[in-house]
């Protein structure tokens, strides 16, 4: 009976060797379980923290304030960009009338020569005592320049220029200029072909008119009256009539 005992106990001991090792690897994986969840804390912990100071960079004042100049940057690079609005027709006559002034009280021609805008376009008056002798269509050399002055501000306009020639109501009997009639289309072709053959306006943009004493500016009954009825108006026509003036040479 003693040997079957022995060899019972011998038995239980064979039985729980595997108790070990199994305790063993049950502890290394929890280790290795361990391990790894710490790990995928800290990697967490990090991106979480990455997060908190990329929001905290974002959100600081300079960098908002930087955001804000940029937006302004762009605003005022979009106004630049931005075409310029054309410039007007009524702007144009008074820039070339502001010119024109200009160039008349540097010469000291305020007196013989004025400008205005009316419905026509802007009208450049000159006196014709001052640039004719009378009872002649003869320009006087000495204002020739003047003249030629005026045309060429007048060069850059693509307006038909229209150069009418008054009298006043004086009656004029001559060989050479039966009429006043006459005497004024004379005067206002003399000054076309001063503009014509030495200065920047072109030819067909030109026109000569003569109306003699039929469009008097003031009254004819006084000496001043017929001094200012004496006249040559060079008009740069506006575009409703420079248009009418293109309609008919077509």
């Amino acid at each position: 009976m003693s040997r079957k005992k022995k060899h019972a106990h011998h038995e239980e001991e064979a039985g729980e060797a595997w108790l070990l090792p199994y305790s063993d690897l049950m502890t290394l994986l929890l280790a290795v379980f361990i391990v790894l969840f710490a790990v995928s804390q800290i990697d967490a912990k990090k991106a979480q923290d990455m997060s908190e100071r990329f929001s905290e960079t974002m959100m600081d004042q300079k960098y908002v304030e930087s955001v804000k100049n940029s937006g302004k940057q762009e605003e005022e690079g979009e106004e630049q960009a931005t075409p310029p609005k054309p410039v007007t027709e009524e702007e144009q006559m008074e820039e070339l009338k502001a010119e024109l002034d200009e160039k008349m009280t540097q010469e000291h021609m305020t007196g013989s020569v004025s400008t205005n805008i009316d419905k026509r376009g802007l009208v450049i008056s000159l006196n014709n005592a001052m640039f004719f002798e009378p009872g002649s269509a003869e320009i006087k050399k000495e204002y020739e320049t003047t003249l030629i002055g005026i045309s060429d501000l007048m060069g850059n306009i693509d307006n038909f220029i229209r150069v009418e020639g008054h009298t006043d109501n004086v009656p004029m009997n001559s060989e050479m200029y039966p009429s006043n009639w006459d005497l004024s289309v004379a005067r206002a072709t003399s000054v076309v072909r001063l503009f014509y053959g030495r200065s920047g306006v072109d030819p067909k943009k030109l026109i000569a008119v003569g109306y003699g004493e039929y469009r008097p500016i003031a009254d004819n009954s006084t000496e001043a009256g017929r001094q200012k009825n004496r006249r040559i108006d060079i008009i740069v026509l506006n575009d409703k009539y420079s248009d009418l003036e293109r309609s008919i040479i077509r």
